[in-house]
């Protein structure tokens, strides 16, 4: 009498289907934090520079400037060229923040009068963008109430 001896081979389908979710995972989070940095606009070179910090719990806007002076923005397939659609866009984004801080402040059962925009504005212009163009865009931030606004800059390599 013989005896079975069939060996099972474990299954790797399960193994595999969770390998693949993950690679999904992570390319959906790249596209997505490659949609807030254009890569088009090159950042002026700053020995003071420092890597960006993550931030988290805040709501971030990338306001991105070309050369050209020319603001783009994520999720518009066309440049803001107007002083209009500057100012109806960060109004928009102004706005939003301001009624997400007050829902946070409602759930906390604290003063909905002060809610204020806690947007934090980042601002990338091109280096052989005007200066004049950067300040039309903080200007017009400052101007629908948006206060938190940080420039960036290309972090100097040594070595």
């Amino acid at each position: 009498m013989a005896a079975n001896t069939a060996h099972e081979e474990p299954n790797l389908v399960p193994l595999l289907d969770l390998v693949l979710q993950l690679v999904m995972f992570f390319m959906i989070c790249t596209s997505f934090v490659m949609e807030q940095v254009d890569e088009t606009v090159r950042l002026p070179i700053a020995q003071s520079a420092k890597p960006m910090v993550d931030a988290k719990g805040r709501d971030v806007v990338f306001l991105n400037i070309n050369r050209d002076g020319q603001l783009l923005v994520v999720g518009r397939p066309k440049p803001l060229t107007t002083e209009a659609e500057i100012i109806v866009y960060l109004q928009d984004v102004y706005n939003e923040s301001k009624r997400r801080n007050a829902d946070e402040l409602r759930q906390s059962k604290m003063d909905e009068n002060m809610a204020d925009a806690q947007s934090l504005v980042i601002i990338r212009a091109d280096r052989d963008c005007d200066y004049a163009s950067i300040y039309r865009v903080m200007r017009k931030c400052q101007d629908v109430g948006l206060r938190r606004i940080q420039l960036r800059a290309g972090i100097l390599l040594k070595g």
